[in-house]
């Protein structure tokens, strides 16, 4: 509850999220990032890009879940970028590092060519993930995407197959969600 009570303090200072209510964070926010977990069985260690993490959603839920995954969260906006250095020092999270700005800037200044098993992002569209995803992605590596509806990967880019698609709904009435889960064709 630590990560909670800090995304409402900094949120009065800061919009890390316009959702504000304990139950809204913890179902919107909380079970819909651990979701991910029903849609695969990551491997263990596996590593994870959080694309656009904002207030480190989906990564930080994922990690405290499963401590053996290596995660990395881009965010682009300073605020949330700060919030999510301070939450990580709080929660003593180790194996998960943050970079400070866009997609496009996080290829070009680190050059992670294959280094990842998963990518991931709530809340970007999926086009800019699987445009990018084959320089990020190891070889059999997955493109988790968290949507309201199901994605119809034609629309994307025929270089990806759809592997599965986990629905549920949101406890309280707080919608339909569905975890993509596509891999890069061979």
């Amino acid at each position: 509850m630590v990560y909670l009570k800090q995304i409402q303090l900094w949120n009065q200072s800061f919009n890390l999220t316009s959702i504000t209510l304990d139950d809204e964070i913890i179902i919107k926010h909380f079970v819909d990032s651990l979701a991910a977990l029903m849609a695969d069985a990551m491997k263990v260690e596996s590593r994870l890009l959080d694309i656009g993490t904002g207030a480190g959603f989906p990564g930080i839920p994922l990690k405290i879940a499963r401590p053996d995954l290596k995660i990395t969260l881009v965010e682009p906006s300073r605020n949330k970028f700060s919030f999510l250095h301070y939450i990580v020092g709080l929660l003593r999270l180790e194996n998960i590092d943050i970079f400070g700005g866009t997609l496009q800037s996080f290829l070009s200044e680190t050059r992670p060519c294959g280094s990842f098993d998963y990518l991931t992002t709530r809340a970007l569209k999926h086009d800019l993930i699987l445009r990018n995803g084959r320089n990020l992605l190891r070889q059999g590596g997955k493109a988790i995407l968290y949507s309201s509806q199901p994605i119809n990967l034609s629309d994307h880019s025929s270089n990806w197959l759809l592997i599965s698609e986990y629905t549920f709904q949101l406890q309280k009435g707080y919608g339909k969600r569905v975890i993509s889960v596509a891999t890069l064709s061979t």
